[in-house]
This record gives structure tokens, C-alpha cells and sequence, in this order.
């Protein structure tokens, strides 16, 4: 793939980024990160670019680290009802099921 080189700015300063990804998506992530430092300084009232980009960070890291428990909980879920099915499917049950709805 070829390598994007992107400037982008990112809460005042602007930073020349290179990645392997699409240009339109490095520009979209340096959108959301500036958009959560422009929510933690309005919210914290700190003029600390350092404070700030470290408990942006952090709020990032906390929704990543909630969705991706959601997304496991999901998945064990999932995993759960596909053992029925096939315990259902192994006793004949569904096919009990499905030709009385018949």
C-alpha cells in the first residue's frame, strides 16, 4: 500500500503525518482527536497543551476500552446462543420447532 504523507493540525499546531493509510482517514482521526483536546480544555480550563493531550488520551483510551468490552460481551452472547442452536440442532429440537410452525 502506498504511504499517505498528510499535514493535518491538531489543537493549534500543525503535524506532518505518515501512514499507510488513505489520507481522507489520518485527516478524519487528527479531526476527532482535536475535537476531544478541544472538550477536555474547554471542560478543564487548563492552558497545558501537555495536560491536555495526556487526559484527551485518556478519554480516548476509556471509550476505546468500554466499546471493546461491549464488543466482547456481544461476542460471548453471540457464542452463548450458537451453543443452544446446536444443542437444539444435536437433540432434533429445532426440527421439532420448525415443522410444527409448519
Amino acid at each position: 500500500m502506498d504511504t499517505s504523507k498528510v499535514k493535518v493540525e491538531i489543537f493549534g499546531n500543525t503535524y506532518s503525518i505518515r501512514g499507510d493509510a488513505p489520507a481522507d482517514y489520518i485527516r478524519s482521526l487528527a479531526e476527532f482527536v482535536d475535537r476531544k483536546m478541544m472538550e477536555v480544555s474547554e471542560s478543564t480550563g487548563s492552558t497545558s497543551q501537555l495536560q491536555i493531550a495526556i487526559l484527551a488520551a485518556l478519554n480516548i483510551a476509556d471509550e476505546y476500552f468500554q466499546l471493546n468490552r461491549k464488543k466482547t460481551g456481544m461476542d460471548g452472547a453471540l457464542e452463548e446462543k450458537t451453543r443452544m442452536l446446536i444443542s437444539m440442532l444435536a437433540e432434533g429440537l429445532i426440527g421439532d420447532i420448525l415443522s410444527r410452525m409448519n
